[in-house]
């Protein structure tokens, strides 16, 4: 290795012949904003300095280092031309490329000259062809195509490349400095090209330019998982196979996922991401993003030793890459019914699903399943991915399951075994479902939230106009209504009753207070009396709206929105069946509570939510002590608002709701008892559907003596394994 400071004049061989090419493990230009805004205002600071030289006082020495530029030589060109990889130091070396060229542009009216010798920096006038650049940038998101053009002076090309945005950010830039601040070309130039230098790392060739790249990584430069694992490709491939493999296999593979571009709340690249999941298809797990070089680089060398079967193994990356590219597009798929069923998945963040839909894909390409079992699957999904969108599920567990479940999948029965598996694994029943519809919370800033919610509200207004031969969609992009108003006027208060405030505050956002229109009506409807809102829905273009409020309803409370949710809720599991006959439990799910008792005081109620905020409510406002109360049961009794679903009691106490009716039964029992209050003061009385006479039972709460769940962990009769 030999190490030298030059210049950038000398860099560019100070007008004469030179040529760096980037290898291929080389990523694409990535510098942005804020790299060309630190190399131009060291220029102008350096400006700033330095006074102007004349024939006299030539410019005094002021050296500015940039860093290193590694690179190893590469034989000759046209037989004297010297050629080099550039195995670090692209980006600033392309940066100051094209600020020698912007300045060049600008000041060639009036410093010729200037221009002239600038250019001599930057081709090889002799020579043709790529070799006619000092610089040759990759293939990748066109670079090597926006910079050929730049430096010829022709259009620039419409490319998603970085290098066009830097050059006409610099050009803009240094022309404002000169025809604005009336900088001097002639003392930029000297900056540019003298006062800038690096350090000039020449490798030999028994040095490993993969291996040194590989450790610069190490030493803090900004690579991504997907950079590593370019580099280590290309450090397996001999010289003279690594044109064949990435001109045939992974140039293809960045050119579809490119890591610029995020894969859905991940904040990954889709390279990167199609990595990790890949890697998840083929181990069962799901690797960290940390490891995924890592663990690209065991896998290959223990299982692709041979030349042959690393070719074969990236190969196969292409052709899953393909399956990915897919995944990520629907618009791809060429079947019009599995493409539409792909495309409906798009709000649900799917990713978690992807190592076990590569593997579904893959069998469906090769005939192993049916188009319609494809299809199938992307409706199944839908079913399980809504239902747990709906409850408010956490992704932890899918990011353990979908890994394995192919290998538990019966793929000459395929439609079923997918069914059966998904509904016995975390499913969420109808009557979990129906109660997070009334309590849980559908709207808050995240696009997230919202995008989700604005699915299942368009889904609903598409299930609504079934058997019509079409459906209604706005003319403008759909935005979430709260019909009683973020903000109350004294109007909604009284509308809303004495309990206003507490009503605002459990149901403001939940989904039977929410609904779809344009921004126009949004901002038009706002905080509207409900009479004038109502008018307004009945004659909207969308059924979601026109179907209901058709109807007379004279007032908007907490009743109208829960006759609105259980409306909604229908509608849902009309769209959404379950996969499979709910499990026999303790509490039948076709009971529901109409009447709570406690020491004589009757309330009605609806749902098993409702007996519990009453329950908890009647203690609060009769017991002497209730934070002693509150210390028995601290997983459900806080001063600070739960993360999931609560409720605040009228003494600012929050109470966590998100139970299934049999755990509601066993904290009222413990409320009870912390209470004092025996347990034959408190019943309630249940209404079964299905028995044909529609007669009341009366249940008593669960004695407290009973385990109680562990905390708001605890799930529904679908535990969580």
């Amino acid at each position: 290795m030999e190490a030298t400071s030059l210049r950038i004049s000398k860099v560019f061989s100070g007008g004469g012949e030179i040529h760096y090419i980037l290898p291929h493990f080389q990523r694409e230009y990535t510098w942005e904003k804020q790299h060309w805004d630190t190399i131009l205002q060291d220029a102008f600071a350096i400006y700033d300095e330095m006074p102007i030289p004349t024939e006299d006082q030539p410019a005094p020495d002021i050296e500015h280092f940039l860093g290193s530029l590694v690179v190893i030589k590469d034989g000759m060109r046209n037989g004297t031309l010297p050629a080099f990889k550039l195995v670090d130091g692209q980006q600033r070396l392309t940066t100051i490329s094209l600020m020698i060229c912007a300045l060049a542009r600008i000041a060639a009216s009036t410093h010729p000259t200037l221009a002239k010798r600038a250019f001599k920096l930057l081709i090889n006038e002799d020579a043709t062809g790529d070799v006619h650049y000092k610089i040759l940038p990759t293939t990748k998101y066109g670079d090597r195509h926006a910079y050929t053009k730049i430096i010829a002076g022709e259009a620039i090309p419409d490319v998603d490349s970085g290098i066009s945005k830097a050059y006409l950010y610099l050009h803009r830039e240094l022309d404002k400095k000169i025809n604005e601040k009336g900088y001097d070309p002639e003392k930029l130039f000297i900056v540019f090209t003298n006062s800038f230098q690096v350090v000039f790392i020449d490798l030999n060739h028994n040095e490993s330019p993969y291996k040194i790249f590989e450790s610069l990584n190490a030493k803090g430069k900004p690579l991504s998982q997907a950079d590593l694992v370019r580099n280590y490709i290309a450090m397996k491939l001999p010289a003279a196979g690594q044109e064949h493999i990435f001109a045939h296999y992974w140039s293809e593979i960045e050119t579809m996922l490119q890591e610029k571009r995020l894969v859905g709340r991940s904040g990954f690249g889709e390279l990167t991401a199609f990595l990790r999941h890949y890697l998840s298809m083929k181990s069962g797990v799901l690797i960290s993003v940390a490891h995924v070089y890592a663990r690209f680089r065991d896998r290959i060398e223990r299982d692709f030793a041979s030349a042959s079967a690393f070719e074969a193994e990236i190969e196969r990356l292409l052709y899953f890459a393909r399956i990915y590219n897919t995944l990520l597009r629907p618009e791809h798929e060429p079947r019009a019914e599995i493409r539409e069923a792909m495309q409906r998945l798009a709000p649900l963040e799917l990713s978690t699903a992807y190592p076990f839909l590569l593997l579904v894909a893959d069998a469906y390409i090769k005939g192993t399943i049916s188009a319609e079992d494809y299809k199938n699957c992307w409706t199944i999904l839908e079913n399980y991915l809504v239902r747990r969108y709906i409850t408010g599920e956490p992704s932890n567990f899918l990011n353990n399951f979908f890994p394995t479940l192919w290998s538990q999948i019966d793929p000459a029965n395929f439609t079923a075994s997918l069914r059966v598996i998904l509904a016995e694994r975390n499913y969420l029943g109808d009557a979990r479902v129906k109660q997070a519809i009334f309590d849980r919370t559908f709207y808050d800033k995240s696009a997230f939230t919202r995008d989700r919610t604005t699915f299942i509200l368009e889904s609903i207004n598409r299930h609504l106009s079934s058997g019509s031969g079409g459906y209604t969609v706005l003319n403008d992009n759909p935005t979430i209504e709260h019909i009683m108003p973020q903000t109350l006027s004294l109007e909604w208060q009284t509308e809303l009753g004495a309990e206003w405030e507490q009503t605002h505050r459990d149901l403001l956002h939940t989904l039977g207070n929410l609904t779809l229109v344009t921004q126009e009506w949004n901002s038009g409807l706002s905080n509207s009396p409900f009479a004038d809102k109502q008018q307004k829905f009945a004659t909207h273009a969308l059924r979601l709206n026109s179907e209901y409020f058709s109807s007379p309803r004279p007032i908007w409370n907490e009743t109208s929105i829960r006759e609105r949710a259980d409306f909604l809720a229908n509608q849902i599991l009309s769209i959404w069946p379950a996969l499979a006959a709910p499990r026999t439990t303790s509490s039948n799910a076709s009971s529901k509570p109409v009447l709570l008792t406690i020491r004589g005081n009757e309330y009605p109620v609806s749902y098993w939510s409702d007996v519990l905020r009453q329950t908890a409510e009647y203690i609060a406002t009769t017991a002497p002590d209730f934070a002693a109360i509150a210390q028995r049961l601290p997983l459900y009794l806080s001063r600070q608002q739960f993360q999931a679903r609560s409720h605040q009691l009228s003494n600012g106490w929050w109470l966590y709701i998100n139970l299934s009716s049999r755990d509601i039964k066993r904290i009222c029992g413990e409320l009870l008892a912390a209470a004092g209050i025996p347990s034959t003061d408190w019943s309630v009385a249940e209404r079964d559907h299905n028995r044909p006479d529609d007669q009341l039972s009366t249940i008593h709460p669960i004695p407290s003596s009973e385990q109680l769940p562990f905390g708001p962990l605890f799930d529904d009769e679908n535990l969580m394994s």
